[in-house]
């Protein structure tokens, strides 16, 4: 059985497409034993991921420690605990792979706890254990027993690749740069080439966690923002979302709702005028290796860290400070790497089926 780790379940639609661009390269590339895939919940992956044979999705390894309060090397102990208590319960793993994802990021203490679950459970099975396009920084109040914890996680992995250069940098300083598992390269998402439907006309993408986060501060500003476009969807990544939207289309009757099941299994409804604003970072990262322009706010240092690498790797879109402002970019650089891209995540996920060696 190949154990796969994700933050699936909630869901989300960043999570879900990367539990579904993994179980694509896994079955294309000719593995045809049981995949397990632990995430935050399972009926709602189970409706929305679908056509892989095999698969099963749960909810098994704590990931969370509601109302406990902990440093990185308290988690790091729990973890290593639950490891030990559960062996009996994964002796048919041959394999465990972290996907990638923010879901393990440093920013909650506690994300310590799912990691070192995982890459104890590998060292006392004897199997194999990657890690690819994790989003681990940024990190607080990190202390030489946090250093040391995350030390042990890294170590503990035969691949670790960060999908940003901030995790990347704050891990080799840490460890002093002596984990050669320890690697910098791109989200999960360039797994898989763009699944994109056009259409005709120009199209406003909207996706975030408030009404303020993508139609400015200022109410008064969205009839006219609405009028220059011939449609405009919201894209409804989480169960949040969908109330935000809920909330969003009594005011303004316009706005189409798009929703996980549409964007993972219909196509991105992009077209080549298009425009979005956005808080949230797989809708900024798919838009923009599409060769849209757009908006995106980010409120906290675990958002600028993830909209930081969208922009660093060419995206044409640019922050959005009080109000709305459509503006086209040069979306040159994004576009003419797409392909390149998507054949380094592949060879990364080639490298993969290597080190875990199941084919």
């Amino acid at each position: 059985m190949l154990y796969l780790i994700a933050g699936n379940g909630s869901p989300n639609f960043g999570d879900e497409l990367i539990v579904q661009n993994w179980l694509r390269f896994y079955r294309e590339n000719g593995y045809k034993g049981q995949i397990t895939v632990d995430g935050k919940g399972n009926i709602r992956s189970e409706r929305l991921i679908r056509g892989f044979g095999d698969v099963r999705f749960v909810t098994n390894i704590p990931r969370h420690s509601e109302g406990r309060e902990g440093t990185y090397a308290d988690f790091y102990k729990i973890g290593k605990d639950y490891a030990a208590d559960a062996l009996d319960r994964f002796k048919g793993v041959r394999a465990f792979h972290l996907l990638g994802g923010g879901y393990v990021s440093a920013n909650w203490f506690n994300a310590a706890r799912l990691l070192s679950a995982v890459t104890n459970l590998g060292e006392e099975l004897s199997v194999p254990v990657v890690a690819t396009g994790l989003g681990i920084a940024p990190f607080r109040n990190l202390d030489g027993e946090g250093a040391a914890a995350w030390s042990h996680i890294v170590a503990g992995c035969r691949l670790f690749e960060c999908r940003d250069e901030e995790s990347y940098r704050s891990l080799m300083a840490l460890t002093d740069g002596k984990l050669p598992s320890l690697t910098f390269g791109l989200d999960d998402a360039f797994l898989s080439s763009l699944f994109i439907k056009r259409h005709a006309g120009r199209w406003l993408h909207l996706s975030g966690f408030s009404q303020a986060s993508i139609i400015g501060k200022s109410e008064g500003s969205a009839p006219d923002l609405f009028k220059q476009f011939d449609k405009v969807v919201f894209w409804t990544c989480s169960t949040a979302d969908a109330a935000l939207h809920a909330d969003l289309v009594q005011k303004y009757p316009v706005v189409e709702r798009y929703n996980n099941e549409r964007l993972l299994n219909e196509g991105l409804p992009i077209g080549a005028d298009d425009f979005m604003i956005t808080g949230r970072f797989h809708p900024h990262l798919q838009a923009a290796r599409a060769g849209i322009s757009g908006l995106f706010t980010a409120d906290s240092g675990f958002y600028k860290t993830k909209h930081g690498l969208v922009t660093d790797l060419g995206s044409p879109f640019a922050s959005m400070k009080e109000e709305p402002k459509i503006f086209q970019g040069n979306s040159t650089r994004m576009v003419s790497c797409e392909a390149g891209r998507v054949e380094e995540k592949q060879r990364v996920g080639r490298r993969v089926l290597a080190l875990l060696d199941i084919i």
